[in-house]
């Protein structure tokens, strides 16, 4: 009869995973957000949007011109944040991908073409600029709409999400499937950020989609910021979860922005053989001997990157090129973004303001509730602490979400029992089972 109580705590959304890194190159600042943010509060946004409020559908974006572009990405920016004060909601993760939705959307022909957000809990800016912009008052509200993805709630909502990894594996069915019915158009975009790549389920799909040639582009949003950083105490450390990020972000961090010319020059792959074979010295000369894709291109993809996902310039043009491919081969482009772009307290808090309560738009200070009663996550948390002190057997296994779970209390008291092993659901349930073998 087994002596002890294995707890194993399962999340349901993802985190980031990438470490900050010191010597990551900095950013081109070329959105209108670096230019029109105010240096110190209060902050504010345009007293007016003219662009956006022309916008009632991403078809209307088809007209505007670069310098518009711009003008949108940032009048949208403020319209997300000045929505999310008055509800609350996930901010920085739209914030950072505020410019690439833009560029999507502009390029691409939703709802004929896929584009799938991974978690999709940065979808706010994805909302609004696809009819739901009087509806953004409603967020998360009873009978409003959700703050995730989902199809019953617009055409544009290509996949429900609200849990992580799952995007891969849902563009290459829905390329599968466009390509068995012989559809002329087949542009399925997966967007994935750098926590949820560390889940096993994308590697699965990546295998798959490479061995299958499935027409496919992988968006890999880096932001190189723990979504919910952790800090917490535990047996590996109080780093983020995953060698693989690790990995990933150290062969990646020393290479320049690709822009648009050195993107051209790097396409050869996506050309046919006997242009492959006459351009490859070009190709090895614009992306360097050994690649920063290795990885990703051993399984079947076509790496591009790492690109600044603010760049308007060059995003919307490497777009278009990957999107007018005639190519098979799927494709991952890695873009490099910061968490709560253009809002001076969003970059400057050391969460990145991931999830927030209400808060005053000019200073960036939550309102949060006073309540007198305690959490349920604490009651569970002190209720483990209580009963560990008891019994050695007991410890926590977390699954990328110690803040969500009372993990990191339990961390803080039990740091050697306390193990975070990233999004990877099916591994820790395993890996319990496997510690129930020896009384854990």
């Amino acid at each position: 009869m087994m002596r002890g109580v294995i707890f194993i705590i399962l999340t349901a959304q993802a985190v980031g995973a990438f470490a900050p890194v010191s010597h990551r190159q900095p950013f081109r600042t070329t959105s209108l957000a670096a230019e029109n943010s105010p240096q110190g509060p209060p902050y504010s946004g345009p007293a007016v949007k003219p662009i956006l409020d022309g916008i009632k559908s991403p078809d209307d974006m088809k007209r505007l011109d670069m310098r518009q572009l711009k003008q949108l990405a940032n009048e949208l920016r403020w319209e997300t944040l000045e929505s999310v004060s008055k509800t609350g909601g996930h901010l920085s993760s739209s914030l950072g991908v505020n410019e690439l939705t833009v560029a999507l959307h502009y390029v691409f022909e939703m709802p004929e073409d896929d584009i799938i957000w991974d978690v999709s809990h940065q979808c706010y800016p994805h909302k609004i600029l696809t009819g739901r912009r009087e509806k953004m008052s409603g967020l998360r509200q009873l009978g409003g709409i959700s703050g995730f993805c989902k199809r019953k709630e617009s055409p544009y909502d290509s996949f429900g999400a609200g849990h992580s990894t799952t995007s891969i594996s849902a563009a290459q069915g829905m390329s599968v499937a466009k390509s068995m019915l012989n559809k002329k158009r087949n542009n399925c975009i997966a967007v994935i950020g750098d926590g949820a790549i560390t889940g096993g389920m994308a590697y699965e799909a990546m295998n798959s989609a490479g061995y299958l040639r499935s027409r496919m582009i992988v968006v890999l949003n880096d932001n190189g910021q723990v979504s919910l950083p952790t800090g917490t105490p535990s047996a590996g450390g109080t780093v983020p979860a995953s060698q693989l990020s690790t990995y990933t972000s150290n062969l990646l961090v020393s290479r320049p922005f690709q822009d648009f010319r050195s993107f051209a020059k790097s396409f050869n792959k996506l050309l046919p053989t006997e242009l492959q074979d006459m351009n490859k010295r070009i190709d090895e000369y614009a992306r360097g001997i050994v690649s920063g894709g290795t990885l990703f291109e051993e399984l079947g993809f076509y790496y591009v990157g790492p690109v600044d996902g603010h760049d308007l310039d060059n995003l919307v043009p490497i777009l278009e090129k990957l999107r007018d491919s005639d190519s098979n081969k799927p494709v991952l482009l890695h873009i490099k973004t910061t968490k709560g772009y253009g809002y001076p307290p969003a970059e400057a808090a050391s969460d990145r303001m991931h999830g927030v309560a209400k808060f005053n738009l000019g200073t960036g200070e939550q309102t949060k509730s006073k309540g007198i009663a305690p959490s349920l996550t604490s009651i569970f948390a002190n209720s483990l602490i209580e009963a560990a002190q008891e019994d050695r057997s007991i410890v926590g296994i977390t699954a990328a979400m110690p803040g969500g779970t009372g993990m990191d209390i339990f961390g803080r008291r039990f740091p050697k029992r306390t193990f975070d092993v990233g999004i990877a659901e099916q591994h820790a349930v395993t890996m319990g089972a496997g510690m129930a073998f020896f009384w854990f």
